[in-house]
């Protein structure tokens, strides 16, 4: 979809849990602002959820899964309510529905929902974290269940799948700290916006 520039443009980070979203939102958002634009960047909802005490993972709830969902629309809005010119997504609407339906089971009314807010609210570019190495201990997920991380990332595919949801699985990485991803959004993301890139980082990203 082309980029509207009444409003920010959108990137979302997908994954299951345990491989690098976070880390990577703000490896982005840096490079982003070291090129002189307003970034907003947030880290995934459940967090703070869990810090509050609310339940998540095995144990979360219709209402627990709920509030977090409408926590994460709401600092998207907030993005564009503050002119942001672009932002940063630590997962998507749609990440925190296969949370939901694996515990609480198919619900169409959120399902509905969240296809006609990616519609009126869409992501410009949806990124796709692999499945690569060592699941990563966050302390908010559960990093001992590869069946849990497993599950959620090819619920996350089927759903893509079933909602035709446009977006880009990112190549496997060549080195450890898989800076070639943000290399490659940060470009993408200058070119969308009409930003120069450097040849040099041209030619780091195709690598």
């Amino acid at each position: 979809m082309p980029h509207n520039k009444k409003r920010p443009y959108k990137i979302s980070l997908i994954s299951t849990h345990g491989t690098g979203k976070t880390t990577l939102c703000y490896e982005v958002a840096a490079e982003l602002k070291k090129r002189g634009l307003k970034v907003k960047v947030f880290s995934e909802i459940a967090a703070s959820a869990f810090e509050q005490g609310i339940p998540i993972n095995e144990s979360t709830t219709l209402p627990a899964q709920m509030y977090i969902m409408m926590q994460h629309i709401t600092e998207e809005l907030r993005g564009a309510l503050r002119n942001y010119q672009v932002v940063v997504c630590d997962r998507s609407v749609f990440d925190n529905l296969v949370y939901l339906e694996r515990r609480c089971g198919e619900n169409k009314m959120l399902r509905e929902f969240l296809k006609a807010y990616a519609e009126t609210f869409p992501y410009d570019v949806i990124y796709k974290l692999p499945m690569v190495g060592e699941l990563m201990e966050d302390g908010i997920r559960d990093a001992k269940s590869h069946e849990f991380q497993q599950d959620i990332f090819d619920r996350l595919n089927a759903l893509l799948g079933e909602f035709n949801i446009d977006h880009r699985t990112l190549p496997p990485p060549t080195t450890e700290l898989r800076k070639e991803w943000a290399d490659l959004i940060v470009n993408e993301t200058l070119e969308a916006l009409g930003y120069p890139v450097p040849a040099h980082q041209k030619e780091k990203a195709a690598v």
